[in-house]
């Protein structure tokens, strides 16, 4: 609490270009009434309506392009404090101000062009340098809003070329936690804005974030892509992989990428409502668990009756771990469910097949099971990969 209510100035945020074109910007719109007082002579003794036309568009160029940006600028380098909310607001309405400007501009320079006899000042070649000006200048404040939100492509992309060619070893457990889970979902909901992730409603600061962001872009499951409106963030294909797994799957000790692998099939499966795949998922799911389970007991569990453990059924994995004790009366009941459920797959005649309804029983219960062994048995995942290899393609029958 020692730096509780101390302001954090963030100057080393001046460093980027963004930030010199943006103050260049500034300075120029700051001096226009300046620039107005200073031409006076020149103007003063036209019409009133040119003496409009060129104090709306000064007045225009000191608000959009001095004034406003100006206060951005103060809320990026941390010097006035403003909540979340106010400076949502600020990033989007300023788009909003300024296309409004740049319409009249270009109504106005259109007149300009057709009736300059009507509408210019004096000097005809300053009034259409002072249009082009009002028309170039906002532009170059909106390509680089994302500097303004906070959010430095070149940092984050350094994350990747520091971690080098190392990636994580499969036996290592997945490195994301929940909130890293949460910032992917805010890039996949935010349409790729950066303005949007980086001013959220997540209740993350803004440092924590970037660096979030960074581990994510070098981990591979985000990338920064330099488009024409400027630098945004895309998802991976491991990202969206990543999304279709249950948020509680990363508060679970396990290292069994293929475990995952088979949790995300099952949610996609779930998803597009193609039962019989979630059935499949789901039981090789539970079978690969039983497995784990049988492999990490000393001595460890080679065969279940006459039949080598790796083409057990998931009845007969179950019987097995019952016998040894393996799986509590809570973990055995929906082992149980599961398998009498996955029964239906193979539906007889006049049989109700499997629905929608049970594919979703399924998954809820294997999604159960799953958290009860791994988040209670750490050694159940001692020898996950060896104890699965081999494993059927489709779940044995019982």
């Amino acid at each position: 609490m020692a730096n509780a209510g101390r302001k954090h100035l963030e100057l080393g945020a001046l460093r980027d270009k963004r930030a010199a074109i943006i103050l260049a910007v500034v300075a120029l719109g700051v001096a226009t009434p300046l620039v107005a007082r200073l031409t006076f002579p020149g103007w003063v003794g036209a019409s009133a309506l040119v003496q409009v036309r060129l104090l709306v568009r000064l007045g225009g160029l000191f608000v959009l392009a001095g004034a406003y940006p100006a206060v951005l600028v103060l809320v990026r380098l941390g010097i006035t404090d403003v909540s979340v909310y106010q400076h949502r607001a600020l990033l989007r309405l300023y788009p909003v101000f300024c296309n409004f400007f740049q319409v009249l501009v270009a109504l106005d320079g259109f007149l300009l062009v057709v009736w300059p006899e009507r509408f210019s000042l004096p000097s005809f070649w300053a009034d259409l340098l002072l249009s082009v000006a009002s028309v170039g200048l906002l532009p170059a404040v909106l390509h680089h809003q994302s500097w303004l939100a906070g959010f430095d492509p070149q940092k984050v992309l350094s994350a990747r070329s520091a971690l080098g060619e190392a990636r994580p070893l499969p036996s290592t457990r997945t490195p994301l936690d929940t909130l890293d889970y949460r910032v992917l979902q805010l890039v996949a909901q935010s349409g790729s804005d950066v303005a949007a992730v980086m001013i959220n409603d997540m209740a993350i600061g803004t440092r924590d974030l970037n660096l979030r962001l960074r581990k994510l872009v070098a981990l591979g499951y985000l990338d920064v892509v330099d488009e024409q409106h400027g630098p945004q963030l895309t998802l991976t294909s491991l990202g969206t992989d990543t999304l279709a797994l249950p948020v509680s799957l990363f508060t679970w000790q396990t290292n069994d990428l293929e475990l995952l692998q088979e949790l995300a099939l099952a949610r996609l499966a779930l998803e597009e409502r193609q039962a019989q795949k979630v059935v499949v998922a789901c039981a090789r799911c539970c079978e690969r668990l039983l497995r784990g389970l049988l492999a990490a007991h000393e001595p460890p569990v080679t065969s279940v009756g006459n039949k080598d453990v790796d083409r057990a059924t998931l009845g007969e994995l179950v019987g097995a771990c019952r016998q040894y004790r393996l799986i509590g009366r809570f973990e055995d009941n929906i082992f149980s469910a599961l398998n009498e459920r996955r029964k239906k797959i193979h539906a007889l005649q006049d049989e109700r097949p499997i629905d929608d309804q049970d594919a979703f029983i399924l998954y809820t219960l294997t999604e159960i099971a799953a958290r009860a062994l791994l988040s209670q048995s750490p050694s159940a995942e001692a020898q996950p990969v060896a104890a699965g290899e081999g494993g059927q393609t489709e779940p044995t029958g019982s």
